[in-house]
């Protein structure tokens, strides 16, 4: 496309989707992913909310007075508040890829980098085809809601076949 072309597409849709949302409407071009299912990182937190503690509790009588060293130890409680209630992990299973928060940011798999997806009762673990990268979601360390974490890759799974519990591909024609 040219340069022209996109400009005159970009101003239609955009006068478009005001008028899209007047009326209630999406937006053109909106994506209607998948919901993230969002678990609660607990140990992190607890570890800022520890030091913190330990900081406020171990402050040195000569520095009873100093105001930097309190501002430290309310950053760290203030901190440790931030990752349990804002900063929580999640999984977005997409149509052709999977999603999820690592502490770098967003980490996107397609489906053809997917080598097994082993579900179990309180951990499910997506490994990858490099063979060395492996990401467990679980009950016990993120409180993710496991049923619905279980339902979703199974669903990725069969869509994709995707080997599901270390079972293999079927071989068609054998």
């Amino acid at each position: 496309m040219s340069r022209k072309w996109e400009r005159m597409v970009e101003k239609n849709s955009k006068r478009m989707n005001q008028e899209r949302l007047r009326k209630g409407q999406a937006p053109i071009g909106a994506r209607d992913g998948a919901e993230p299912i969002r678990g609660r990182s607990w140990v992190f937190p607890l570890a800022l909310a520890t030091a913190g503690l330990l900081f406020g509790l171990t402050m040195p009588e000569a520095n009873a007075g100093d105001t930097l060293y309190q501002i430290t130890v309310g950053l760290y409680l203030l901190l440790a508040l931030f990752h349990f209630f804002v900063r929580r992990p999640y999984l977005k299973v997409g149509k052709n890829e999977l999603v999820w928060r690592t502490y770098a940011g967003d980490r996107t798999v397609p489906a053809q980098d997917i080598a097994t997806i082993l579900i179990g009762e309180r951990r499910s673990t997506v490994q990858l085809k490099d063979g060395k990268t492996k990401r467990s979601f679980s009950k016990a360390y993120h409180l993710y809601p496991m049923d619905r974490i279980n339902e979703a890759l199974t669903q990725f799974a069969y869509a994709h076949h995707i080997p599901l519990n270390g079972a293999e591909k079927e071989t068609v024609g054998a």
